[in-house]
């Protein structure tokens, strides 16, 4: 308790330095718990369920469609769930739809998983309020904490009320816990329902074609959970077994095995896009921290070269040098405990402020999915944060302690010039430039890619469009009622002052997913290699124009092309690209010539004309090569949702209210889901190197301004130490730029060393974040050039101080003051 009390009262007695360090240390330690934070909720935590680690994902490697994909068939599931003893593991699952929920109103879009009957006693998870679905329910539901909160107000007297989704009415009998998302950690349903109330969700006419009950023939995702005393191996081959057995040739030659992936920590789309960047700024947040500590290092040398005479009375009253190091350490810890609890007032300020800057995701189908993570401090970022302080005080006090006990006791009493404090923070500052370099380099290459990405041609034109999604089946309309209220919408509309095109489109750009399908030319043989080649979608015939591509060859589209009835000699006409020209026609004009999928020997059968040729967009994001595409027309009998695509000459943003205003008189009750200029779709596609060239950037300057302070506080304190020394120099002649060159040398020889260091250490680590650039090299010169102008800019100015006081030295002051 005495070496505490001492430190508190050492500390109160030098409040600007107490206030930097503390100041310096929650910056530091306060980026890191906020990005461990990050990183906790997306990739350490464990799915909220009983034994999460005996839970696997059954799953197909699909490059073509970007890797894993959950596999789903009727008959495998069927026979898996009949065969479950002999499988070793329990198998369940669920179906995920969109439906519109009409009771209680306003009417939206909600995510349902509708879930196999054993799906939560697999799980073993219960109900934050009333119950879970029962293996008999059919009309039941249960709801997501967040749309409980949302749609019901968190009201316990919604237990039992009606909720009608798809037109159809289940009773909610249920609430899951805040933290359960399904096998999801950052995105969750609104709704659970039993599977065999698939019938509600889906088309007539599919269930009229279905052959015996429906929710037989339609596939959930699915999942296991081995039983005890069940190797993954074991289960693995078994399932294998089951799925050769029970799929055709065909399926088997493209999806060539099953595979069981962990899910101890839950599926995450945020996982799948953002982890190469979380662990780089993870990285970066460390290094940061390694140059706060270095920094405060520093300080303390020069504080306990200040301190020399204390000491060293203290060691001539006979302190063991022990117990010396244990007052300085505790002197440290103290500070490191001010630093932590600054540090996590800062990560509770900042970890929303980062949780806003995450869009909600997409799925596969493009819809959106909220986003339910929980970015918040817990007992595991609190035991990180007391970590972090520990590791800091060591870090930081350590070798300033040792180097003070090691004073020499006749040299301090004589007043003798320490140099172990100068060589000790030299070897820091020139450690910082290096730390510096790399986090600057670092960012110079995230930042060019962020702009690269964003001033990159998409090929339409993204500053005069907007879209407008609606889903005429959330209200319940028609074939024939969705056609008439999208023909009278789209004629007020195009009425609308400054609108000069509007079409609809099936599918929207930007949104990270988009229908793909395998084409070939007719009569021409597809192989295993041409699997689901071809991306498309249905467009009306005024979609190029609206979107600014242009047609290369052919033809557009025009209402002729919708043919009533189709035949051998009249196919449906599409519309493709240059990459579909160059990659399944090699280059030769498509123009009149038919395409489409293969049959049972693998020859491409004639399924579409090709009438035109389009330039080139991107698709799915920015990031991603154009692929081949087929554009269709429009289907106006397909009651699902479609996309509005409205093109204005003035700005984009002032067309949103008139074209709202428009479908209320066509129809008051029809809800837009949503609605985004096409620069705002550019711009949520690169919300992930926004993001993390924002956060590199502040992380290096911050790194740069740590730099630079501890360049000048070094400086001016060798001034401040050698002013007598200077002052016989300027006696006996020197010249103000022998000083200059003398003191400068130095600064240059630190900031040299550093600079090589750092640069080969940038170059050395640069691959690490390869797969987060684009069109940039890991070793691209104009960053790393820019890195060391910068430095070198900052190391002049952080010299330029210390040098002008130096050379305004007045010999006979400093001598007489000596």
């Amino acid at each position: 308790m005495n070496d505490f009390r001492y430190a508190l009262r050492t500390l109160r007695n030098s409040p600007g330095f107490t206030v930097v360090v503390t100041l310096l240390l929650a910056l530091g330690i306060g980026a890191n718990c906020a990005i461990f934070s990050a990183l906790d909720a997306v990739m350490l935590k464990r799915l909220p369920v009983r034994h999460p680690e005996q839970l696997f994902r059954v799953t197909a490697n699909v490059p073509q469609l970007g890797g894993k994909r959950v596999y789903a068939s009727a008959k495998f599931y069927e026979v898996l769930r009949d065969g479950q003893p002999a499988a070793g593991c329990d198998v369940f699952g669920f179906q995920e739809e969109f439906a519109g929920v009409t009771e209680p109103g306003p009417a939206e879009q909600i995510r349902v998983h509708l879930v196999t009957p054993n799906y939560f006693d697999v799980l073993d998870v219960g109900a934050a309020l009333g119950r879970v679905l029962a293996p008999d329910d059919v009309d039941a539901a249960v709801l997501s904490y967040g749309f409980f909160e949302q749609r019901f107000s968190a009201d316990p007297h919604a237990i039992g009320r009606a909720l009608v989704l798809h037109g159809h009415r289940f009773t909610v009998v249920g609430v899951m816990p805040r933290e359960f998302n399904g096998l999801s950690m950052d995105t969750a349903p609104q709704a659970y329902t039993p599977l065999a109330a698939i019938r509600w969700f889906l088309d007539q006419e599919l269930l009229a074609k279905a052959k015996g009950p429906i929710d037989e023939v339609i596939a959930p995702d699915l999942s296991v959970r081995l039983r005890p005393g069940v190797s993954l191996a074991q289960a693995s081959g078994e399932i294998n077994t089951v799925w050769r057995a029970t799929e055709d040739a065909e399926t088997r030659e493209i999806y060539k095995r099953l595979d069981l992936d962990p899910l101890e920590h839950g599926v995450s789309r945020l996982r799948d896009r953002f982890s190469g960047a979380l662990e780089f700024l993870v990285g970066a947040a460390g290094l940061l921290l390694l140059m706060v500590c270095a920094n405060v290092a520093g300080l303390l040398l020069a504080r306990s070269a200040s301190r020399r005479q204390e000491i060293a009375i203290r060691l001539a009253l006979g302190a063991t040098r022990a117990r010396l190091v244990r007052q300085m350490l505790t002197e440290s810890v103290l500070l490191a405990a001010a630093g932590g609890i600054g540090g996590i007032l800062i990560a509770l300020a900042a970890i929303p402020l980062l949780q806003r800057a995450i869009p909600p995701m997409r799925d596969f189908s493009s819809e959106y999915m909220p986003l339910a993570l929980h970015l918040k401090p817990d007992i595991r970022v609190l035991g990180f944060s007391l970590l972090l302080c520990i590791a800091t005080a060591v870090l930081f006090g350590l070798a300033p302690a040792m180097q003070a006990s090691r004073a020499a006791l006749d040299h301090v009493l004589r007043s003798a010039r320490a140099t172990s404090s100068w060589r000790g923070r030299q070897a820091l500052v020139t450690f910082e430039v290096a730390l510096c370099t790399v986090l600057l380099a670092a960012a110079g290459l995230l930042v060019r890619t962020f702009e690269r990405l964003e001033h990159l041609d998409a090929g339409f034109d993204r500053d005069h469009v907007v879209t407008f999604t609606v889903n005429p089946g959330l209200v319940g309309y028609t074939a024939q009622q969705a056609e008439s209220m999208k023909s009278a919408w789209i004629e007020k509309v195009r009425a609308l002052p400054g609108v000069t095109s509007v079409a609809v489109a099936s599918l929207g750009v930007m949104r990270g997913s988009g229908i793909k399908t395998t084409v070939g030319v007719a009569g021409q043989r597809i192989t295993s290699a041409d699997f689901l080649n071809t991306s498309m979608n249905g467009v009306s015939p005024e979609y190029f124009d609206t979107m600014g591509m242009r047609i290369l060859a052919g033809r557009g589209f025009t209402e002729a092309d919708r043919l009533p009835k189709i035949d051998k000699d009249h196919l449906p006409r599409d519309i493709v690209n240059e990459a579909f020209v160059k990659q399944i026609f090699h280059g030769e004009n498509p123009v009149g010539k038919r395409a489409g999928g293969g049959n049972s020997s693998g020859v491409a059968q004639a399924s579409f004309e090709i009438v035109g040729v389009v330039s080139d967009a991107k698709y799915r994001s920015l990031r991603e090569p154009v692929p081949p595409t087929s554009y269709s027309l429009y289907n106006p009998a397909n009651t699902n949702r479609f996309i509005l695509h409205v093109r204005t000459a003035n700005r984009p943003e002032s067309i949103i209210n008139p074209v709202r205003e428009a479908l209320r008189s066509v129809d008051p009750a029809m809800p837009i889901i949503e609605i985004h200029t096409l620069a705002e779709e550019v711009n949520a596609s690169l919300w992930s190197e926004r993001l993390t060239a924002f956060l590199a950037t502040i992380f290096g300057v911050f790194a740069a301004l740590l730099t630079a302070v501890g360049l000048y506080g070094l400086l001016a304190y060798t001034v401040s130490q050698q002013t007598r020394e200077i002052g016989i120099r300027m006696a006996l002649g020197a010249r103000p730029a022998d000083i200059s060159i003398s003191i400068g040398g130095r600064a240059l020889a630190m900031v040299a060393v550093g600079l090589v260091a750092g640069v080969v250490s940038a170059v050395a680590v640069a691959p690490a974040v390869r797969a987060l650039l684009y069109g940039i090299a890991p070793t691209d010169p104009i960053s790393l050039v820019f890195t060391v102008v910068s430095i070198l800019l900052l190391a002049s100015l952080a010299t330029a101080m210390p040098l002008l006081r130096a050379v305004r030295v007045d010999p006979a002051t400093a001598l007489r003051q000596e």
